[in-house]
């Protein structure tokens, strides 16, 4: 379970990265798994790093949209 203002974060996410929640929320978790259970997690462990990354990166681009969309009101 996620709070809502975790839920409005990755929604806000999904808007600024064109993916849906569902998709994002089971690529991190595939990449965390896979770092998780890999005897030698490092490279896996990498490549979760590069996605959370790439996220930032996206929200630091659309900066003003994931602001309005997490606003609290």
């Amino acid at each position: 379970m996620v709070t809502e203002s975790e839920r409005a974060a990755i929604d806000a996410l999904s808007h600024c990265i064109y993916r849906r929640r569902s998709a994002i929320l089971t690529e991190i978790v595939t990449r965390f798994m896979a770092a998780a259970q890999s005897p030698r997690g490092a490279v896996k462990r990498t490549a979760l790093l590069d996605y959370l990354g790439e996220c930032q990166d996206e929200i630091a681009e659309k900066r003003k949209l994931f602001d309005s969309l997490t606003a609290k009101e």
